[in-house]
């Protein structure tokens, strides 16, 4: 745990695509902490991480043995305020953090699937879908691997289901109709129509 300008953290070790997830989405950055990360805008795992917190003892080691934490390669500075440092603690054990970068992995392979999903959908290769979802959500190569994510995906990946299928498609349709009206190719009365089937 450190203290700096009244900043408090607590370091966690973690994936390497999980340490990207969370700059990208709680990134806090200032000019002493340029890769902090603040959980407090998002309370279901702001809570998820509280009740992981202990107070460790200097003389029992016993919260920081236990699991390998080999694959945990990459250390994440999470951000407490005063009161959780003396309310729950400034740590957390080997195993809470596993179980806590579980749900965040969890979060990051959920966007992943959903995005590789759509892309797959539309009729691009696994290949292809991979490489977009690498570039768009910034996973390069040595963060998180196209043979990683396509030996995940295959194993977990799911098709879209018939509802979000339509929801898209009825995204997509919408978006070729304004164009379509914009080029003046259909009249304003037919985009109507065209946005609304049941009209």
């Amino acid at each position: 745990m450190s203290k700096k300008k009244e900043r408090y953290f607590v370091y966690i070790r973690c994936k390497p695509y999980v340490k990207q997830y969370l700059l990208q989405n709680y990134g806090a950055p200032d000019f002493d902490w340029p890769e902090a990360i603040s959980l407090f805008k998002d309370k279901d795992l702001l809570r998820e991480f509280r009740r992981r917190l202990i107070h460790p003892s200097n003389r029992d080691q016993s919260a920081y043995e236990g699991l390998s934490m080999s694959r945990y390669s990459c250390e994440v500075h999470i951000e407490i305020n005063k009161n959780d440092f003396y309310r729950y603690g400034w740590a957390l054990s080997n195993t809470d953090m596993v179980s806590f970068s579980a749900i965040l992995e969890a979060r990051a392979k959920t966007m992943m699937f959903t995005y590789i999903d759509l892309h797959r959908s539309m009729g691009f290769t696994i290949a292809k879908a991979i490489r977009l979802f690498q570039d768009r959500y910034r996973y390069p190569e040595d963060v998180w691997s196209a043979d990683t994510i396509r030996r995940e995906y295959n194993r977990h990946g799911t098709k879209l289901s018939s509802e979000l299928e339509k929801v898209l498609s009825e995204k997509i349709n919408n978006i070729v109709v304004a164009n379509l009206s914009a080029n003046g190719t259909i009249s304003h009365k037919g985009l109507k129509a065209y946005e609304n089937p049941e009209f």
